[in-house]
């Protein structure tokens, strides 16, 4: 199975009262974690004048990840359809890779010109996804 990994930056404004990250900056990190992995594919589709749009989100919260906590985001593609795809997210302890979170976001190809999805390319496929 394909996985991709980055490392996770907590700053200090990621922490909410409860001496804790907040709950909606998992959703920041993981978009991070995607675009940072994905940032040449996105250029390229763009030229082509295709995109990648985000249509649904969520996340489970295990254990609250605290400043100074040292977190890696997992990432795994899965193939749902021939036009979109799952992300699926597992926030880890560097060291012992005890989970924090898990987390999905479905992601849709679209033809910017049109506003419809399309096929996401075979190169991607080939590259990032696991095909179901």
């Amino acid at each position: 199975m394909k996985r991709f990994t980055k490392e996770i930056n907590i700053r200090y404004f990621d922490i909410d009262m409860n001496n804790h990250v907040n709950n909606s900056v998992y959703f920041t990190y993981m978009e991070n974690a995607r675009t940072e992995l994905l940032m040449d594919d996105f250029l390229a589709a763009k030229k082509d004048g295709l995109t990648f749009v985000v249509s649904e989100t969520s996340c489970k919260y295990y254990k609250p990840i605290r400043l100074g906590d040292s977190i890696i985001c997992e990432m795994v593609f899965t193939l749902k359809r021939k036009v979109q795809f799952l992300v699926t997210y597992t926030f880890k302890d560097k060291t012992t890779q005890e989970i924090f979170a898990e987390g999905d976001t479905m992601v849709v190809m679209i033809n910017e010109s049109k506003n419809r999805p399309v096929a996401v390319p075979q190169a991607f496929i080939n590259s990032y996804v696991n095909v179901d």
